[in-house]
């Protein structure tokens, strides 16, 4: 459990729930927001979502390939052009085609970023092996909830379905600020992972 207390772990599940924000704050509700902002016709939607789950697919071989060059400067670009995308997604939402290429990209990114994310936490609890394959889908599963409550209380408070991808661009804003101080905190220290528990 003593893992949990380096600031690498404990700022990589931060950052898995903003990405969770930004991704499933909107994406819950992604059908009524084509419907009725967009506009589309609701046959053209599963095509949408087809779309968006091949960008995903791209983003996850993406994702492995950047964890493995540049972990944290590739994550911290990544997170950034997710802010970026989900303001983008605000600003064509009334637009079909934008919108659609939009969303594609979206999910490109919301999958590429969670690769890098769940290396740096098995690179830095690779002594509790464990509880690093318990903590990572249990991060992700609580983000979910999370995201998907939060979207539901924006909707209840009378926003619309416009605040999500703004409140998912806030939330990518605020993991590019923690992936910094963490990427700097870490070099000014000089810190190196631990070896995993069979090799000490």
């Amino acid at each position: 459990v003593r893992v949990l207390a380096r600031q690498q772990v404990w700022t990589s599940l931060i950052l898995m729930l903003m990405l969770m924000i930004g991704q499933f704050g909107l994406f819950t509700y992604i059908t009524p927001t084509l419907l009725e902002i967009t506009g589309l016709d609701e046959d053209l939607v599963p095509w949408v979502l087809l779309l968006n789950g091949v960008g995903a697919t791209i983003g996850v071989f993406l994702g492995g390939r950047l964890a493995d060059w540049k972990l944290m400067p590739s994550l911290i670009t990544m997170l950034f052009m997710q802010a970026v995308t989900l303001a983008v997604i605000y600003a064509v939402s009334p637009y079909p085609v934008p919108m659609v290429v939009a969303i594609t990209v979206w999910g490109g990114l919301s999958f590429a970023i969670g690769t890098p994310i769940q290396t740096r936490i098995l690179t830095w609890t690779a002594d509790a092996s464990n509880l690093a394959s318990s903590l990572i889908p249990a991060g992700f599963n609580v983000g979910i909830a999370l995201a998907a409550s939060l979207g539901a209380a924006m909707l209840n408070a009378g926003y619309g379905y416009l605040s999500l991808p703004v409140v998912g661009a806030l939330a990518m804003l605020v993991a590019v600020a923690v992936a910094l101080a963490s990427h700097l905190q870490e070099w000014r220290s000089s810190a190196t992972p631990p070896l995993p528990a069979a090799a000490e």
